[in-house]
């Protein structure tokens, strides 16, 4: 007979290697209908009167308990019939059919017992596997549960996650139950710490009289324990004083004795304006560093195939963007700065309508208040900070006949005095142009003059004594005209980008040189940028991407970063929501 070729894998020698990869597989399943058939079974697990018929050697290669079990000179191993208690037939049935199959369906009911279960009967991918689970659920409401939990069974980077979890949401979680079921010693090590989250120490405060009057009659006695761990002269005048009406605090000499020391050391510690000196090394105490105002870039509202009212925040600390309040009215082509360390939103438009409507959002409080109104309704417009003025320019109004015209007014707010006025005029005004303080000055760059697109850079001279603002007749010229931009200045140089074509430039003021700086990563029109921590954040807008060889454009969640330094350009974490036309800025928070 004449001899043939075989197609196949090739093993050393010339051999044909045979590997079949649904072997075990359907290995698994005969040996599962063998078990509930009860072919060549040699024992039964018994659990409250409901057995469980089983094969010894499947269960010994399954786990190091079984293997214990049907090995060693025990009991188990010579009885046919072996008792397991403190365990559900429920959870036990599970355990069974994950040896005999390999799957195991974790839920929010069973993930607790079965980690138990798995780490009792050693089955180290069902304690992973709930733990992987677990922290997938951690809320404010079960972190401290669960931390517990995973303690208990010695689950250690559930337990680090679960902690941390908790340090960072402490604010949230002293509001639901688990955190009044604590032990003074468990209480007692976060409110010790030096590492839980909370926007002020007031909060610490709180929560540790909520957990006290719980149960009041047991608690009351560790009320100076837990005072003593506050950290009572940051927190602010007045509700200092207003602790020494609590009759809890009235009734212990130790704890008002505290209460007014710490009312001392405030005054020291703090200007004539509440706000902390930035020395406090030699007092007998440190503010935690959550409750310590930080850099961070807040961008506010804008368009996302609809008008967005969310606000987030990045922390470059934590690398991480998080929701804020949101904005209380659905408006879209306003301004947004910085003024004082609060975030002004001026003018807008509302459902089709110019407003003239303005709001402020509280850093310290993180609310939102309506203050007053712009002079007149203004739309696409921009604002910029001078010497703790704010100075609107440009954009749209409705005349008296409701026409839509350029504005050409020049609006300033005095936050002292929470009042608008009018204090100068521009000579060609521009719509949806970006402005920024450059010394004395105010610098305006990009947008449109009636529809066309310019090229000069506009300069605005500003008085430290009053608001007056004058346009000067010198300003600079741009190598080419741009409407989509972008602008910001670090260490006395102007960046200027093109939103459009991802263009960016320096601008030496001194020299009156321009340098071409890398391109960014993409393009980012209609979008934000601002300065932190001698750094540059581009963040959002309308980008171009390349999707099945076609070019595509759609707002994006983008953010990039350039480090004025190494020259270089890196993309960073991005925004929990695409958006463009919003406003972005940095404050302390």
């Amino acid at each position: 007979m004449a001899g043939f070729a075989l197609p196949g894998k090739m093993g050393q020698g010339g051999n044909y290697v045979l590997k079949d990869v649904a072997y075990g597989f359907e290995l698994l399943q005969q040996l599962n209908k063998m078990r509930t058939k009860k072919l060549f079974t040699d024992t039964i697990l018994s659990i409250d009167q409901e057995e469980f018929t089983c094969h010894k050697n499947i269960l010994s290669a399954s786990s190091p308990y079984f293997h214990a079990m049907f090995t060693n000179d025990l009991r188990e191993n010579r009885d046919l019939k072996v008792d397991i208690d403190d365990i559900s037939p429920w959870t036990f049935k599970r355990i069974i059919d994950y040896v005999y199959t390999g799957k195991l369906e974790i839920s929010t009911d069973n993930a607790q017992e079965m980690l138990a279960a798995g780490c009792r009967f050693q089955y180290p991918a069902i304690v992973d596997a709930c733990c992987k689970f677990l922290q997938s659920e951690l809320h404010p409401s079960n972190c401290l549960g669960i931390h517990f939990f995973a303690q208990l069974h010695s689950c250690t980077e559930l337990d680090d996650n679960a902690y941390k979890y908790a340090l960072e949401n402490f604010a949230l979680l002293v509001q639901y139950d688990e955190f009044l079921e604590l032990s003074i010693e468990k209480l007692m090590r976060f409110v010790s710490s030096d590492l839980i989250e909370v926007r002020n120490e007031e909060t610490v405060y709180n929560a540790a009289l909520r957990w006290i009057k719980f149960d009041l009659d047991e608690r009351r006695l560790h009320i100076l324990q837990l005072l003593e761990q506050v950290r009572l002269p940051v927190i602010n005048i007045n509700n200092l004083r207003n602790m020494e009406h609590e009759p809890l605090i009235q009734r212990c000499e130790g704890c008002l004795a505290l209460v007014q020391e710490a009312q001392v050391k405030h005054e020291t510690i703090h200007d004539r304006y509440g706000r902390r000196r930035r020395s406090m090394q030699d007092t007998q105490f440190h503010p935690r560093p959550s409750t310590i105002a930080k850099e961070v870039i807040v961008v506010v509202g804008g368009l996302n195939g609809f008008v967005t009212r969310t606000v987030e925040m990045f922390d470059p600390q934590k690398d991480t963007w998080t929701s804020l309040p949101d904005l209380p009215k659905p408006v879209t082509w306003f301004s947004v700065s910085a003024v004082v360390n609060c975030i002004i939103v001026a003018g807008g438009i509302i459902d089709g309508r110019i407003i003239s409507g303005v709001w402020k959002f509280d850093t310290s409080g993180r609310e939102w208040h309506e203050i007053s109104h712009l002079c007149q309704p203004r739309a696409k417009h921009s604002s910029a900070v001078l010497h703790d003025r704010l100075y609107v320019f440009g954009g749209v109004t409705l005349t008296s006949n409701y026409e839509v015209v350029d504005q050409g007014r020049i609006e300033c707010f005095d936050p002292a005095k929470n009042v608008w006025f009018a204090v100068g005029q521009s000579h060609f005004p521009r719509t949806v142009s970006k402005i920024v303080p450059f010394g004395n000055l105010l610098v305006e760059v990009g947008g449109l003059q009636g529809e066309a697109k310019v090229n000069t850079m506009e300069c605005y001279e500003g008085s430290l004594e009053n608001s007056s603002i004058k346009a000067l007749q010198e300003h600079f010229i741009l190598p080419e005209a741009i409407q989509y931009a972008q602008i910001v200045v670090l260490n006395g140089v102007f960046y200027i980008m093109w939103e459009d074509s991802k263009k960016v430039i320096t601008l030496d003021p001194e020299k009156r040189t321009f340098q071409r700086l890398p391109d960014m990563n993409y393009v980012h029109k209609n979008s934000g940028a601002t300065v932190l921590r001698d750094k540059i954040y581009v963040i959002g807008g309308v980008t171009d991407n390349l999707r099945s060889g076609a070019t595509d454009s759609h707002t994006s969640r983008f953010v990039e970063c350039f480090d004025p330094e190494t020259k270089t350009w890196s993309v960073e974490k991005p925004l929990q929501e695409a958006r463009e036309f919003h406003g972005c800025v940095t404050v302390n928070m």
